[in-house]
């Protein structure tokens, strides 16, 4: 399963494997609009959305 999310940081899509999510949490300087996701090989990405919703979105099975 793939989830496609909007990063804030470059403005485009990018298509994230939840296998390969190591931490979810709320962006200190953005907590109710962004997310912070850090990935098993070290890159964090910064998505649009609040943690909890992009945390059901990465779901498996989906919520």
């Amino acid at each position: 399963m793939i989830v496609p999310l909007y990063d804030s940081t470059t403005g485009v899509t990018v298509y994230v494997d939840p296998s390969f999510v190591m931490t979810l949490r709320p962006d200190p300087e953005h907590p109710l609009d962004m997310s912070l996701i850090k990935l098993k090989d070290g890159e964090t990405l910064h998505v649009q959305g609040e943690h909890r919703e992009i945390a059901d979105k990465l779901a498996y099975p989906p919520a």
